[in-house]
């Protein structure tokens, strides 16, 4: 018997940590089920085509979910000819804040997409002899989206690249996007301020050149030519009869192709009208595009060259150098510039210590908007500086404040908060001599942090006196306040609230 159990200890000892550490909660682990379910849906693919996979990892904590080594093959009476073998290196979907839920963002990635020269038609077999090694390869496909909730605000790109042939960007902005009607009649609702298509040429317009019209690939013949087409597709002869929008399409076309002719590197179309206009997008224009396509090009006004408007809107280099070695020359409008640009990474190289450098200036000289910018860059990394900012912007009631405060005290001491809070302007005799309504809405300003630097001390400075003078808005204030003390910092509260009291009593007999 004894020998029996020692045997047994050893076994027990000798076994893999993971299964000694295994317990009935891991079958009902999220990954694990996640995982289960994506896989499930594999295998029910496997009724429609042939696929294997090397590996599935799903890790919803992270937002990760990545798909390798796919192999797949459509069945000829998918593709009516031959069976198409397709390989996939990499699928991959990234949420960049898994538990968000006022914002949305990530990333669908499609990497190492290999598709043989026999799944293409017959129309495309003399460009696909021209691709290397005969097959078309995607090195990727991306997808990046950012949805807001409050504001319905989609930031969309996708970009993807065929080796040998070309690569293509697309990008829309959207001030608002959603759907209206109930199903299955839902429409989307959509208020367009930019969108562009802009198409890199990777070997394809030396492959597609010889098969074009003579005109379409001359620079000094182009321009006539592409203005004469979009004439013709109207159905005029005279390019003058034709609407003004298309009008403007046509020499914006001319012009743009006539250029990419001259340097074949990049063309770009991109709407023309201002991002700070957005235009109400109907659906049905696109639907009748191919028969009427006036209302497309009159909402769209589209142009066409070889940059983006934010590549043309990125910051003079000269303006930039000055920032960083001389930024004292510059004027205050500059400095928020560059130094919002720095913070950003737009229009300019992400770097957050000379944006801090260049805007805390101006925060401190009542910048409401610039003092948010720099809480929220900060939050991460100096909880204490994002907090000082935070206040600052209080006067400004910007949307997400009042959150942001809440969050960075969380991370902060209760006595460091009291102590930031005396940036609180104080309140003078006047003030507190104010009519009750105005103490009440000073009050909540002040407890809020919107639309007045946060202060749980100067609110109840005007709370105290407003509910002793018989307001009792001011008095659920007084509650409020009571319970924004966390319950371990009453001691550190105390004085603080003795003082206030003292103070507001004063006040109080003085009206």
């Amino acid at each position: 018997m004894h020998r029996l159990l020692l045997c047994t200890a050893l076994v027990a000892g000798a076994a893999p940590a993971t299964a000694q550490e295994r317990s009935w909660w891991d079958l009902v682990d999220p990954d694990r089920l996640a995982a289960q379910v994506i896989q499930y849906g594999l295998i029910t693919l496997r009724t429609q085509v042939d696929l294997t996979y090397s590996d599935l990892s799903v890790a919803l904590l992270d937002g990760r979910t990545v798909l390798e080594g796919v192999e797949m093959t459509l069945p000829p009476e998918m593709t009516g000819t031959l069976p198409c073998p397709i390989s996939v290196g990499r699928i991959e979907i990234a949420t960049d804040e898994p538990l968000a839920v006022a914002r949305f963002d990530g990333q669908l990635s499609i990497r190492d997409v290999v598709v043989p020269k026999t799944c293409l038609p017959l129309a495309a077999m003399a460009v696909a002899a021209s691709l290397p090694g005969g097959n078309l390869v995607l090195p990727e496909l991306v997808i990046d989206y950012a949805y807001d909730v409050p504001s319905a605000g989609l930031v969309a790109d996708a970009r993807a690249r065929i080796d040998g042939l070309l690569g293509v960007e697309v990008s829309a902005d959207f001030d608002y996007l959603w759907f209206r009607g109930a199903e299955p009649d839902m429409e989307p609702v959509a208020q367009l301020s930019h969108a562009s298509v802009a198409i890199e040429n990777l070997g394809g317009w030396e492959i597609a050149r010889p098969f074009l019209p003579p005109p379409l690939t001359d620079p000094a013949l182009s321009t006539d030519f592409v203005e004469g087409s979009v004439a013709d597709a109207f159905g005029a002869t005279d390019p003058e009869s034709l609407p003004q929008a298309v009008q403007d399409l046509a020499r914006t076309l001319g012009r743009g192709w006539t250029a990419f002719v001259a340097d074949p590197d990049r063309l770009v179309i991109e709407t023309g009208f201002a991002p700070s206009a957005p235009r109400l997008v109907d659906w049905d224009d696109f639907v009748r595009i191919e028969s009427d396509p006036l209302p497309a090009i009159l909402l769209l006004e589209p142009t066409v060259g070889q940059s983006t408007a934010a590549e043309r809107d990125v910051l003079p280099v000269e303006l930039v150098r000055m920032a960083r070695e001389t930024p004292e020359q510059l004027s205050p409008e500059a400095r928020r510039a560059v130094g919002m640009a720095l913070l950003e990474g737009k229009r300019a190289p992400r770097n957050p210590a000379l944006a801090r450098e260049l805007l805390t200036p101006l925060a401190g000289d009542g910048d409401g908007e610039v003092a948010l910018a720099l809480a929220r860059a900060l939050t991460d990394t100096d909880p204490q500086a994002a907090y000082a900012q935070a206040l600052a912007a209080g006067p400004t009631g910007a949307p997400g404040l009042a959150r942001l405060l809440d969050d960075l005290e969380r991370d902060l001491p209760f006595a460091t908060v009291l102590r930031m809070q005396e940036a609180a302007p104080e309140p003078g005799p006047d003030d507190l001599a104010a009519p009750l309504a105005e103490l009440r809405a000073r009050a909540e300003a002040h407890l809020t942090g919107i639309g007045a630097t946060r202060s749980l001390r100067v609110a109840l400075l005007y709370a105290t006196v407003a509910a002793a003078s018989g307001d009792r808005g001011a008095a659920d204030l007084l509650a409020r306040i009571d319970r924004a003390v966390p319950s371990e910092a009453a001691g550190t509260w105390a004085p603080v609230a003795q003082e206030a009291a003292s103070r507001a009593t004063d006040a109080w007999l003085a009206r």
